[in-house]
């Protein structure tokens, strides 16, 4: 299990922080998702090698939000 926290831009309420977790979550590999729109990060808890940071990332952006 490895632990990751992404800054990510365009967060603005606890809607847009729910709207990153649901996507996130739904990625295979990934065992829990907390995004903080306050400070702009979202703490990621997965299983190493079951998911590629690059691919979470990727949702991220679909949902319409800019990770670091």
């Amino acid at each position: 299990m490895k632990k990751t926290v992404l800054n990510v831009k365009g967060m603005k309420c606890s809607g847009c922080s729910n709207t990153i977790e649901e996507a996130v979550k739904a990625c295979a590999g990934v065992l829990s998702v907390k995004a903080e729109h306050q400070q702009g990060i979202v703490e990621i808890e997965y299983e190493e090698g079951a998911v590629d940071l690059g691919a979470i990332r990727k949702v991220i952006a679909e949902k319409g939000f800019t990770p670091a």
